[in-house]
């Protein structure tokens, strides 16, 4: 704010500066002009006297000329008969006098005008700055939505426009923050209904086993091993559930690095190696080693090993499950097909979502699997689609884009 006075009153003081030498030039040589024409009417006055007063000397002519003297020279023109209104001598001192009026005029005006500009400019400044304290005054009570960006020049707009940059920057991060807020709102949510029936019924078994002492063993036993199926399940859930809590809140960085195709789905395989033998179910590759695709490793083990669980849990006993993968310039394609029970066209447009389960999915499944997975591939740069027909199998296809 400062620098931007010191620059406008420079500028004034600077313009009134030049508008004082150029009034005092023009005034002098006004002047010049005016002594001339009275020195060439004297000049003319001298000849006529010499031409026809031949008597009279130069040398009484010049101390008459050069004499102190003061004479009412007006009562003299009258005199002789000189007419104020139209002699020359007249008329060039009223010229000279009008002009310098003219010239102060012009001088004062421009000053007055400079002095009132800037107390104009200095009030749109201190209306700027008080614009600028209100605003920060209503992000600091968290009000983000005001609009304050400038087009102008000069380091008032500057300034105007550095703070629209941070508000800017302010309401993002307030949004982040609220969806952040509204995320783990979410998974706890999530959590603590997931929670909520496994919990019950190991409180209950336990209550069985506590309120009865004389329980035979087969029966506790039964109550503990299915104690401890349940703990696997809470397990998995809260570690599946923290995955994707991670992932929705943006919180985890997703390395790239190529990834070897038939590399991640052996171990894919090695995965799901108990479910698949439970199963009887054989999985057929067709896949060149020469393929990669580039995302974080570790993730994409997840979520692939989660699309070919899903494609087991589907598939009938003794089936077959076919993994494809096909490269080309635009994008790395991986195919996952089952001939299992297949999904209707209402399970398919629910597939993805949290905790949605098929009508033939198991007792086990709690339906995160597909929306990790999902995730995951979309971090990764790629997209996911499914084609399924009921009771003739299910499709997914992976595109990462290059």
């Amino acid at each position: 704010m400062k620098n931007e006075r010191v620059k406008l009153f420079l500028k004034l003081f600077l313009i009134t500066i030049m508008v004082v030498i150029l009034g005092i030039i023009i005034t002098k040589r006004e002047y010049e002009s005016y002594k001339k024409s009275i020195n060439q009417y004297v000049y003319g006055v001298v000849k006529n006297l010499q031409a026809k007063y031949p008597q009279v000397s130069e040398e009484e002519i010049i101390e008459l000329l050069n004499q102190e003297d003061r004479y009412d020279y007006d009562d003299l023109f009258k005199k002789y008969g000189i007419d104020e209104n139209s002699a020359i001598i007249y008329n060039l001192e009223r010229n000279y006098k009008k002009s310098r009026v003219i010239n102060l005029s012009f001088i004062t005006s421009i000053i007055l005008v400079g002095v009132f500009f800037f107390f104009w400019y200095y009030n749109c400044l201190e209306k700027k700055i008080k614009e600028i304290t209100n605003y920060m005054k209503e992000i600091n009570h968290k009000n983000y939505l005001l609009g304050i960006s400038d087009n102008d020049e000069g380091e008032l707009s500057i300034l105007r426009n550095e703070v629209y940059k941070s508000t800017v920057m302010l309401r993002e991060e307030s949004e982040h923050l609220k969806n952040d807020k509204i995320v783990l709102k979410n998974s706890i949510s999530d959590i603590s209904h997931q929670l909520k029936t496994p919990l019950t019924s190991i409180l209950i078994m336990l209550d069985n086993i506590l309120d009865n002492p004389k329980m035979d063993d087969k029966t506790k036993n039964d109550f503990i091993v299915n104690v401890h199926h349940q703990v696997e399940h809470i397990n998995f859930l809260i570690v599946s559930l923290l995955k994707l809590s991670r992932i929705d809140a943006d919180v985890v960085e997703f390395k790239k690095e190529s990834i070897n195709v038939l590399k991640i789905v052996k171990e894919v395989e090695k995965n799901v190696e108990v479910l698949r033998e439970v199963k009887e179910i054989n999985i057929v590759l067709e896949i060149d080693k020469s393929v990669f695709y580039e995302g974080d490793y570790k993730w994409e083990l997840e979520a692939l090993t989660n699309l070919v669980r899903n494609a087991l849990e589907y598939s009938k006993q003794g089936g077959i499950i076919e993994i494809k993968a096909e490269d080309n310039p635009l994008y790395t394609k991986i195919s996952i097909k089952d001939y299992g029970k297949g999904m209707s066209k209402q399970e398919l447009k629910n597939i993805f979502k949290r905790f949605y389960k098929g009508e033939n999915s198991s007792s086990d499944s709690i339906g995160i699997g597909l929306n990790l997975a999902q995730k995951i591939i979309e971090k990764d740069n790629g997209y996911i689609k499914v084609i399924s027909k009921k009771n003739e199998g299910t499709l997914f296809e992976i595109r990462y884009i290059k």
